[in-house]
């Protein structure tokens, strides 16, 4: 079956709808995206320190160890990422490091923030923060593959399609913010964790999905379901995986870029010698200030709605709240704020020019 892309906007954001059978559509999102996947590449802040520390034998060693141990359970997600490497004309072990970089003990910086509510209404929410280079690069991505559920993404041309927010076709989605694991082991790349995940029908799934394939490095999942209305907060890093249900006597939690579950040790030390960029992008203190100002400002007093959760994420910056604007001392901004409203199955997204926009689930795929 050939693959097709269709392209439309989706709150001032672009977005590509690719339908056809699984590596020809990546192939074809591939050449179609093989100048922002490039220039994305080349605006990553830590890929100088990851090319040199893959030169290294230490890092070459180590990059093996995790390909090899990656491939002997998501061999799928590794040949997407390949198609998509091919039809961009750009080399797969290049795309590879960049998707792996936070499962070596370095990371992407400390970004992005997600909020939830299990009350009478259920919500998740999620801010996606990046460096400014990569502004106007992220974009929503569709996948419709051959006798997979639907799947929608925030996509960073060169990615696994996986790293930020994902809805799927059984209206189960999340947000995904990245943990530093300071001496993670050899386990499975977590970008391609969080690929293997999307087929999930439920929260609980997804959450015994995690639990069943552990990370070398570390990401934070904000889960919830359409049809239970469940949400779920899941830590996975090092090798380790925690999952916390939300109630209606427990109904709100945040989560930024720190452990809240799991041993904090896991996120805290000394960086390896590729760890440099990520102090640059700020660490954990500046992931804990996010947190203390979510704090201060306290649960909603009463049951929230969507203009509640976009107004936390993108209307009062840094100190006071948690959007990022690139002003000062912050190197990052906040991209898009994206919320997830379970009851009415219905996603409401604000681009980083201000444009707002809802669409029902069934409509998005």
């Amino acid at each position: 079956m050939a693959a097709y892309i269709t392209e439309s906007r989706l709150a001032g954001l672009r977005h590509l709808t690719i339908t056809g059978e699984r590596y020809d559509a990546f192939k074809a999102l591939g050449q179609l995206t093989a100048e922002p996947i490039a220039a994305v590449q080349s605006r990553l802040p830590e890929r100088e320190g990851l090319l040199a520390w893959r030169s290294t034998p230490h890092g070459r060693t180590r990059f093996d160890e995790l390909v090899d141990a990656t491939a002997r359970t998501h061999s799928p997600e590794l040949k997407e990422l390949e198609a998509l490497a091919e039809g961009a004309g750009l080399p797969f072990e290049d795309l590879l490091l960049a998707n792996l970089r936070g499962d070596i003990g370095t990371g992407d910086g400390t970004g992005c923030t997600d909020l939830a509510w299990r009350g009478s209404r259920a919500f998740v929410a999620h801010n996606e923060d990046a460096a400014p280079a990569l502004d106007g690069y992220m974009m929503f991505l569709t996948l419709r593959m051959d006798g997979d559920v639907p799947v929608t993404a925030l996509w960073y041309p060169g990615f696994v399609p996986a790293n930020a927010f994902t809805i799927n076709g059984h209206g189960v989605g999340w947000g995904i913010n990245h943990i530093q694991v300071v001496d993670p082991p050899v386990a499975v790349g977590r970008h391609f964790v969080a690929r293997g995940a999307q087929q999930a029908a439920t929260a609980d799934e997804v959450a015994a999905y995690l639990r069943d394939h552990p990370t070398a490095g570390g990401f934070a999942y904000t889960i919830g379901d359409t049809t239970t209305g469940t949400v779920i907060v899941a830590e996975s890093a090092a090798g380790q995986v925690n999952t916390t249900s939300l109630t209606p006597e427990r109904p709100f939690e945040w989560h930024t870029n720190h452990l809240k579950f799991l041993p904090s040790s896991i996120d805290r030390g000394s960086l390896n010698a590729a760890g440099s960029a990520t102090r640059q992008l700020g660490g954990y203190e500046e992931s804990q200030a996010r947190g203390a100002a979510l704090t201060t400002a306290g649960p909603p007093a009463e049951e929230p709605d969507v203009d509640w959760f976009i107004d936390t994420l993108s209307g009062r910056p840094l100190p006071r709240g948690v959007h990022r604007t690139a002003a000062g001392t912050d190197p990052l901004m906040t991209l898009c704020s994206v919320v997830l409203d379970l009851d009415r199955a219905e996603l409401t997204a604000r681009g980083h020019s201000g444009t707002q926009e809802s669409v029902p689930l069934a409509q998005l795929h």
